[in-house]
């Protein structure tokens, strides 16, 4: 490879690694790739794989015991401490109380960090939407909204998400032409894995688009530059719960390269460092 390495990361929340094998979507495959089991400690609150406890450590190179990320919305000041108090966590409709009273949170982002994120420390770097760094409360606003309304408004939101973080990644690309590491996150698979995971045909919509939008990412920045090292990160994969109608998260990660590498993440944190190695 030649003297500048840049790394492109895309980010693709709840694919699941079974079933890109499944059908074959070479594009998110990619030359090299491969899984590894998730450990308790990225749990966050919930009693699976939690996506912002994650993605927080993709970044930063640190656990969750030191970023502190722990959910999706966090209230300023010391209400953010109270509410994971035991006596606390348990009153049900406190959200909703909260944004009554005018409240409102916000998703996690680089302000709520005490630590560099490689954003910091590899530059310049461009991030488009990445979770513990710079993604939209808007965005989940919106969804948190219509999911309360119904279901069909629930899905057209999704995809509209989905129609804007393309958008914004591509306009990023385009005016952005001198970065050593980029990033943007996509939750398409996560969402719509939630709720269509036992329909083949709608799963494979939402799969076959994520290839598609891997397939064309990849050419845009392979015609670009010549050294690029292009990874993709799925946070866990997507299961039937419980209840054999909805999906779950799965206890293993997601990942792959478009170069030889001798070289397999074992935790999320591994990426950091990864990353850094590679761009220098």
């Amino acid at each position: 490879m030649g003297d500048i390495m840049r790394v492109f990361v895309l980010g693709l929340d709840g694919t699941d690694y079974y079933l890109v094998q499944k059908w074959n979507l070479k594009w998110i495959l990619q030359r090299t790739n491969g899984t590894f089991n998730i450990g308790k400690e990225y749990f966050g609150d919930i009693d699976e794989p939690y996506s912002p406890v994650i993605w927080t450590s993709v970044i930063t190179g640190k656990k969750p015991s030191e970023h502190k990320i722990k959910n999706w919305w966090i209230y300023n000041g010391i209400l953010n401490k109270l509410r994971f108090l035991p006596i606390i966590r348990h009153i049900k409709g406190k959200r909703k109380i909260l944004w009554r009273l005018g409240i409102k949170p916000h998703v996690p982002n680089r302000r709520d960090l005490k630590c560099d994120t490689i954003f910091d420390i590899v530059k310049p770097s461009v991030a488009v939407y990445v979770p513990g760094y710079n993604d939209s409360t808007e965005f989940h606003m919106k969804l948190l909204n219509c999911r309360l309304k119904g279901i069909n408004d629930y899905i057209n939101v999704i995809w509209k998400i989905h129609e804007e973080r393309k958008r914004a990644t591509f306009r990023a690309l385009e005016e952005n032409n001198d970065w050593k590491l980029f990033m943007t996150y996509f939750d398409l698979g996560d969402l719509m894995g939630h709720i269509f995971i036992t329909q083949q045909l709608k799963m494979m919509k939402v799969y076959f688009e994520l290839n598609r939008l891997t397939g064309k990412l990849y050419k845009y920045v392979t015609s670009l530059f010549d050294d690029v090292v292009f990874l993709v990160i799925s946070d866990h994969g997507m299961t039937v719960s419980e209840d054999g109608v909805s999906g779950r998260h799965t206890c293993y990660a997601f990942w792959s390269l478009n170069i030889d590498e001798n070289w397999k993440p074992k935790d999320f944190t591994d990426f950091f460092y990864k990353i850094q190695e590679w761009v220098k």
